[in-house]
């Protein structure tokens, strides 16, 4: 009977360890939007020691454990799913040592330089300019929510694990009370806004 135990815990601390290691996964599973037969397979494919009724037992204890003051994904996808989220193209981000008289969307001030995103139909004089750095072919989502998001534990990384389980890279990241900026790379853009709206 001990050693039943043992290796019940054993097979439920593998699981605790990959759904740490996968965030994406372990958000799913606690708001019960997780595959349970498939999620298993997956964790089988990595721990092919563990039988899958041993995986399934642990993941569904895992699922019915309560959060506690942990944040309730559920409620962080519904603020998602009320938020206002624009793509844009014509974007470029722009990095100079020093301030510059430019008209942003946005201003980042780092400890060595100023990083500022741009709307090139409205700010095209300072792109070429040999003291500032300009990354081209980027889109931004605009994220407006809320002002619930400043209360609700977990909106901008639920973000960034969308947008981490399409794959794509995040550029640039602020957050700033309700509004949400993000760039990505412009060939990324479409499935970046279809993972936020979807």
């Amino acid at each position: 009977m001990a050693t039943y135990r043992k290796n019940r815990g054993s097979v439920e601390n593998t699981v605790r360890n990959y759904l740490r290691s996968n965030m994406n996964a372990y958000s799913m599973l606690k708001s019960g939007a997780a595959n349970i037969s498939k999620l298993s397979r997956d964790i089988r494919r990595e721990h092919a020691d563990l039988s899958i009724s041993s995986i399934r037992y642990s993941l569904n204890k895992i699922m019915a454990e309560p959060s506690g003051n942990k944040s309730d994904l559920s409620k962080v996808d519904r603020l998602i799913a009320q938020s206002k989220i624009t793509l844009q193209d014509k974007i470029t981000v722009l990095t100079a040592n020093s301030p510059a008289r430019v008209n942003y969307i946005s201003a980042t001030y780092l400890t060595d330089s100023v990083v500022y995103i741009v709307d090139e139909t409205k700010e095209g004089r300072h792109l070429n300019e040999p003291e500032i750095v300009a990354e081209r072919d980027v889109s931004l989502l605009h994220i407006f929510s809320s002002r619930d998001i400043e209360k609700v534990p977990g909106f901008v990384m639920r973000i960034t694990e969308r947008l981490f389980s399409a794959g794509i890279n995040i550029l640039q990241l602020i957050s700033c009370a309700n509004e949400t900026i993000i760039v990505v790379r412009k060939s990324d853009g479409i499935k970046a806004y279809e993972a936020l709206v979807g």
